[in-house]
């Protein structure tokens, strides 16, 4: 029994490097839900000033990210990275959306390097689209 523990945990320990490489996997739990541009946006259904997060993708009122590689920095944001599809368009483009907590209910939201837009979080989810 203590072998098979001791394998188990080996195995484990072999992983865990890749597993770090790889980064985490997917956006935090803390970032999930969405959020508004401004306190009208979380409380206006008319007003496309909504974000939804998820763990693996981020939704705007006319865009829609998948992510299927992320990036942790040291700043506690994460870059997921992926590929993104306008509203209307064809084609799918790959992208990186940038998210950063200012505090707990802001996030800083940044698409592909720009400087990027603070939403808060909406009490009441209303949904993006």
């Amino acid at each position: 029994m203590i072998r098979l523990a001791l394998i188990a945990a080996a195995a484990l320990a072999a992983t865990a490097p890749a597993i770090a490489r790889n980064g985490p996997p997917g956006l935090p739990a803390t970032m999930h839900g969405i959020w508004g541009y401004s306190a009208e946006s979380c409380t206006n259904e008319a007003d496309d000033g909504r974000v939804e997060v998820k763990a693996r993708s981020v939704t705007f009122f006319a865009s829609a990210c998948s992510f299927s590689r992320f990036r942790r920095s040291g700043d506690g944001a994460v870059t997921g990275h992926g590929r993104c599809r306008g509203e209307g368009e064809t084609t799918v483009e790959p992208s990186s959306v940038r998210l950063r907590h200012e505090s707990r209910d802001r996030l800083l939201i940044s698409l592909d390097g720009g400087e990027g837009s603070t939403y808060q979080r909406c009490e009441r989810p209303i949904p993006v689209r």
